[in-house]
C-alpha cells in the first residue's frame, strides 16, 4: 500500500527527534545515530525498507529493498561504502558490510556467491600474495621416472606414480669367475660388455668366489668359498669413494672400449688393495672357527626410522652350519648364530623369513631375522616339521623337511620358495598343512634357479638345458637351444632377460616371447672373458627385490628464489601438498634436502617431512627444516617414498601418488 504525504508527516511529528544530528556529516552509514543512513555524506532518516515501489511514497523508487528519491545520492546501508549510488557500486547484501560485491582475498564471500576468495588466492592458496608454488603430477609435468631420479617406481595409464618391482636399476649382472678369484661385471643391455672385473679377496684364485648377492644399491656381496671372507664391490665405478685414501678414485674399467677386461696388467683390472670399488673384505674365521665353505650369502635392506636404508648381508658358513648377519657397510657382526641346517643357499622373502638351502639333506631351513635380532634372541631351539608342514610356523628357526635335498633356492613375488636339485619343487608356507609342496619332474638335475615378475621360474638343468615351469600349474619345458652346456647359474634382469652361466666360460641370455617358442636365445656371451665359472645365486638383485616388500621412490628438484631478487637470497619453504591414495597396506613418506646450489643437493641432509597414513596433507617443510636446525636454501630435493607390506598376502597393492607441491616465499628486497 503507498505511503500517504500526510501518514508521513504523522509519522515525523510522533517522533521524538531532538537528539538526532540531521545533517551531520558522514563518511559511512556506521558514523549517524540507529535508524539514520549516510547519505552524500550527511546522516539522514532511514527510507523504510520495500519489497516494490508499492510500498514507497509517491515520487519514490524501492532499490535494494530502500525506499528512496529517484535523486537521492549513495545510501549506504551498512557502512561499507557499497550501496545504490554509491560511486563504489551496488552492495550485494545491505545487511553484511563484508559483502560489497567485489571479491578479495579476506577469507570472506565479498560477492554473495556462496564461496570466500574465489578467484583471487595466491597460487599457494592463499592470501599472501608473495606465496609460490610448484609442482610435479598430472599433464603440465607427469611423473618421468628414469633411472637417475627413481628406483622400482612406474607410472600407471593415469600418470599417476605406482610400485613397479620390475622397474629397479638391475643393468648389471655380477658373475663370479671362481677359478681366477675374481667377479666380473657385466651390462645386461646388448652387447653385453663387461664393464669392471674385481679380486675379490687377498688369496687369489684360492679366494674361489661363488655366491653373489645384490642390494638395492645395486652393490654387490660376494662369498668366496675357499677363501672363507665376503666382499662388497660398489657399482660406482669411477664414483666409487676413495677407499684407500690415495687420493684419487681408481677401478677397473674398460679403458681400450673393446667391451672386455683385460687382465694383462694394462691397468684395466687392478691388484687387490687397489681397486677403490672393494669396499671391504671381512675374514669370518673369527665368527666362523674351522670354516672352509662359505656358501650362502643374501643382503637385506632394512629401513630405519627416518626413512634411510639399514644394509645388512646374510652369510652361510656350510661347514661350521653358521649364519651371520653383517653390517652392510662395515662388514662387522651383527648377529653370529647357529642355523638350523647346513647352508648351501640363501633366500629372503617379503617378511623378513631367511630361506636356507640344506642341500646335505632333505630339508629347507628358516631363519625369523625379525626375531632374531642379536646373538642372544638367536640363541633358540629348532623346530623340526614334517613334510606336511605347520608345525613350525611360529619358531624363530625351523627345519622343514622337503621333498628332496634342495640345490638352488629362491622365493617368488607370491612369498612361496622354490627349490632344485633332482626335481624343482615349490613350498607355499601360507598354504594350509598337507598341501604346501608342489613339484614338478624334470629329465636333469637343477643347479641354480630363479623366479621372473610375470609368473615363470626357470632352473639350470646342466647340458639338457633351461627349464621353464609354470609357476602355478607346475607345466614345465626346457628353452629350445639352451641345451649342449653346463647351465649352472641362474639370474633375471631389469628387461625380464634370463641369464644362465654356464661351466664352459659363457653366458646363455633369453630373451622372452609371446610363447616359449618364440622366445630369443644368444648363447656364447661373455665366451671372450668368462673364466671357471661356479655362480648360481641372486647376481642381478631383481630376485630379492621381487620376494621382498616392494619399496620405489622418486626424487624431484624445487628450485627456489633467485637469490638476487630476495632479501638475503634466502627461499622460505612453506608447505608440501600431495594428492595420493594409500589403500591398506600401503604407505607414502616425504623426505627432504636442501641446497644453494643443484650440485650440494646430493650431499645434503635428508629431514623426515611425514608419512601417509597417518599424516594428511599439506606437510609442513618449514617446521621440519626448523627442527632438524637447517637453514632452508634455494633448491628443495624432495623423496617420495611408496612401499607395499605384504604382510600374509601374496597380492601386492600400490600406493598411487597423483601430484606433489611444494610452496615457498621469496621475501621482498626494501631499499
Amino acid at each position: 500500500m503507498k505511503i500517504t504525504s500526510s501518514l508521513c508527516l504523522l509519522l515525523i511529528a510522533a517522533c521524538d527527534c531532538g537528539a538526532t544530528p540531521v545533517g551531520a556529516t558522514c563518511t559511512t552509514s556506521s558514523d549517524c545515530p540507529t535508524d539514520y543512513v549516510c547519505v552524500d555524506a550527511r546522516c539522514e532518516a532511514r527510507a523504510p525498507s520495500c519489497e516494490s515501489v508499492d510500498d514507497c511514497m509517491d515520487g519514490q523508487v524501492c532499490v535494494a529493498n530502500v525506499c528512496r528519491d529517484p535523486d537521492a545520492g549513495c545510501i549506504d546501508t551498512d557502512g561499507d561504502g557499497f550501496g545504490p549510488g554509491c560511486a563504489s557500486g551496488d552492495d550485494c547484501d545491505p545487511a553484511d558490510r563484508s559483502q560489497t560485491g567485489v571479491e578479495i582475498c579476506d577469507g570472506l564471500d565479498n560477492d554473495c556467491d556462496g564461496e570466500a576468495d574465489n578467484g583471487v588466492l595466491s597460487a599457494c592458496g592463499n592470501c599472501d600474495a608473495s606465496c609460490r608454488l610448484g609442482g610435479i603430477g598430472g599433464d603440465s609435468a607427469p611423473f618421468m621416472p628414469d633411472e637417475m631420479n627413481s628406483d622400482g617406481v612406474g607410472v600407471d595409464e593415469d600418470g599417476a606414480l605406482v610400485l613397479d618391482s620390475r622397474r629397479i636399476n638391475t643393468d648389471f649382472i655380477w658373475v663370479a669367475n671362481s677359478g681366477e678369484g675374481t667377479l666380473s661385471r657385466f651390462s645386461t643391455t646388448f652387447p653385453y660388455n663387461e664393464v669392471g672385473r674385481y679380486i675379490t679377496g687377498p688369496n687369489g684364485a684360492g679366494n674361489d668366489p661363488s655366491r653373489t648377492s645384490v642390494n638395492s644399491s645395486g652393490d654387490a656381496f660376494v662369498g668366496n668359498r675357499s677363501g672363507t671372507s665376503i666382499a662388497r664391490i660398489s657399482v660406482l665405478g669411477t664414483d666409487c669413494p676413495d677407499t684407500n685414501g690415495d687420493g684419487v678414485v681408481t677401478t677397473s674399467q674398460d679403458l681400450n672400449g673393446d667391451g672386455i677386461i683385460q687382465r694383462d696388467g694394462s691397468g684395466e683390472m687392478l691388484a687387490y688393495g687397489e681397486d677403490d670399488c672393494l669396499l671391504w673384505n671381512r675374514d669370518l674365521d673369527d665368527i666362523m672357527p674351522g670354516e672352509s665353505l662359505v656358501r650362502a650369502v643374501a643382503a637385506q635392506d632394512i629401513e630405519g626410522p627416518d626413512g634411510e636404508i639399514l644394509e645388512y648381508v646374510w652369510v652361510g658358513g656350510y661347514t661350521s652350519r653358521t649364519a651371520a648377519k653383517l653390517d652392510g657397510a662395515t662388514g662387522e657382526p651383527v648377529v653370529v648364530t647357529s642355523a638350523p641346517t647346513q647352508t648351501y643357499g640363501f633366500a629372503l622373502d617379503g617378511r623378513g623369513q631367511l630361506w636356507i638351502s640344506a642341500y646335505s639333506a632333505q630339508f629347507v631351513g628358516r631363519i625369523d631375522t625379525t626375531r632374531c635380532i642379536d646373538t642372544a634372541s638367536c640363541d633358540v631351539p629348532v623346530c623340526t616339521a614334517t613334510l606336511e608342514g605347520g608345525e613350525c610356523d611360529d619358531a624363530i628357526k625351523a627345519q622343514i623337511a622337503a621333498t628332496h635335498a634342495p640345490y638352488g633356492i629362491t622365493v617368488d613375488f607370491n612369498q612361496r620358495v622354490w627349490i632344485g636339485g633332482g626335481s624343482i619343487s615349490r613350498y607355499d608356507p601360507s598354504a594350509a598343512p598337507g598341501s604346501r609342496w608342489m613339484t614338478t619332474t624334470v629329465a636333469n638335475f637343477v643347479h641354480g634357479i630363479g623366479a621372473d615378475a610375470v609368473g615363470f621360474i626357470y632352473g639350470a638343468g646342466g647340458g639338457a638345458g633351461v627349464f621353464r615351469v609354470d609357476a602355478e600349474t607346475g607345466a614345465q619345458t626346457i628353452v629350445a637351444g639352451t641345451g649342449g652346456t653346463s647351465n649352472k647359474g641362474i639370474a633375471v634382469d631389469s628387461a625380464g632377460k634370463i641369464w644362465s652361466i654356464t661351466q664352459a666360460n659363457q653366458a646363455i641370455v633369453i630373451t622372452p616371447g609371446a610363447t616359449i617358442d618364440a622366445a630369443t636365445v644368444e648363447t656364447g656371451v661373455g665366451a671372450a672373458t668368462l673364466f671357471s665359472n661356479y655362480t648360481y645365486s641372486d647376481m642381478t638383485g631383481l630376485q630379492l627385490r621381487l620376494a621382498t616388500n616392494p619399496r620405489g621412490y622418486y626424487l624431484h628438484v624445487f628450485e627456489g628464489c633467485d637469490p638476487e631478487m630476495s632479501a638475503d637470497g634466502v627461499t622460505n619453504w612453506g608447505e608440501l601438498r600431495f594428492d595420493a591414495e594409500t589403500p591398506a597396506m600401503t604407505s607414502v613418506s616425504f623426505r627432504v634436502r636442501t641446497a644453494s646450489d643443484r650440485a650440494a643437493l646430493d650431499s645434503a641432509t635428508w629431514v623426515p617431512v611425514g608419512m601417509t597414513p597417518p599424516d594428511a596433507s599439506p606437510l609442513d617443510i618449514a617446521a621440519a627444516l626448523t627442527a632438524a636446525g637447517i637453514t632452508p636454501q634455494r633448491y628443495l630435493m624432495v623423496e617420495i617414498v611408496l612401499r607395499s607390506d605384504r604382510g600374509s598376502m601374496t597380492e601386492v597393492v600400490t600406493p598411487r601418488v597423483l601430484s606433489v607441491d611444494a610452496s615457498y616465499i621469496c621475501p621482498p628486497i626494501f631499499g
